[in-house]
């Protein structure tokens, strides 16, 4: 009985062994295969980078920059030649009113500097408004001439006197200076890409040079009549040049408006190119120079010129952020 017992408990204790022996053994197998596992090449590639996303373009912000371009005039006048004196009676035929009118363009170089600010509603794309103030040096000449040649007149207040014009000139001669605007400007932007209409204040110098209006009218006065410009009786027949042309130089800075529009690109976060037209007005020149003679109403020569100024131009701005 006794061995009985011994004989049990040594099966039992092989048993327990023999378990602990086999679940050793899972173990190691277990930690064997995975050691190996990971000594094997993987087929998982390096890591992805994060993609680089930039952040969407705005035009908001101030810039500086520089232009260049052509800059043209509308040189519309209206001359009005009549007879130069009130009651004027024609001698031979002479033919009253004489009008004339024209249209020349001249044109030149013209560059300068810009300055201006944008805000931007939103993010990509968007209105945009902004204001900008430019200057530019200007090389635009303008030269016209038109003359009438009119036929001899007597007045009631000379008789005895017969009036000859020697003929009618006129001549203008202006060259612009320089140019300059302060604007608003609204526009859409297409991302980089900004359209916009502008307009405002329009400035310039103006030099007139050599302006002559009218030419001398020959009185002749015949023997025994008042002589016009002095009033003294003729012994013979006298001959006497009343007025002459009208020669002026002068330089002044006009002021007028403007209207416009352009399209601007951006090719770097702070670098855009622009091309634009402008139109400039800066009013209308009136003159009426005339002869004088004692107690008569005149008026020979009335000039009516529009001043404006059309410009095409690229410029090159650099923004700030």
């Amino acid at each position: 009985m006794y061995s009985d017992c011994v004989s049990k408990r040594r099966n039992i204790f092989g048993g327990q062994l023999r378990k602990s022996v086999l679940l050793a053994a899972a173990t190691l197998g277990l930690v064997g295969s995975s050691a190996f596992a990971a000594d094997l090449p993987t087929r998982k590639g390096p890591p992805i980078a994060p993609v680089y996303v930039p952040p969407a373009f705005t035009w908001t912000g101030f810039y500086v920059g520089v232009n260049a371009g052509y800059a043209w005039t509308n040189n519309n006048r209206n001359n009005l030649f009549g007879f130069p004196f009130v009651g004027a009676v024609p001698v031979g035929g002479a033919v009253v009113p004489v009008s004339s009118s024209g249209n020349s363009n001249r044109g030149g170089f013209l560059g300068g500097v810009q300055a201006g600010y944008n805000y931007q509603f939103g993010i990509g794309s968007g209105f945009v408004i902004g204001a900008e103030a430019d200057i530019d040096w200007a090389d635009i000449n303008r030269h016209n001439n038109s003359g009438v040649v009119f036929g001899s007149f007597t007045l009631p207040q000379f008789p005895g006197t017969i009036f000859t014009p020697s003929g009618v000139t006129t001549t203008h001669n202006n060259n612009n200076q320089y140019l300059g605007t302060v604007r608003l400007r609204a526009g859409y932007a297409f991302d980089r890409i900004l359209l916009y209409a502008t307009g405002g204040l329009a400035y310039g110098g103006v030099t007139n040079n050599n302006n002559t209006f009218g030419s001398p009218i020959i009185a002749t006065t015949a023997a025994g009549s008042v002589i016009p410009t002095t009033g003294v009786v003729a012994l013979t027949p006298t001959q006497t040049v009343i007025g002459s042309g009208i020669t002026s130089h002068s330089s002044s800075t006009k002021a007028g408006w403007t209207i416009g529009g352009g399209v601007e690109y951006a090719f770097t976060p702070n670098w855009t190119v622009k091309a634009e037209y402008l139109y400039e007005n800066f009013g209308h020149v009136r003159n009426a120079p005339g002869f004088f003679l004692p107690g008569v109403a005149n008026a020979f020569n009335s000039s009516n010129r529009t001043i404006d100024v059309n410009v095409v131009r690229v410029g090159l701005n650099y923004k700030f952020w």
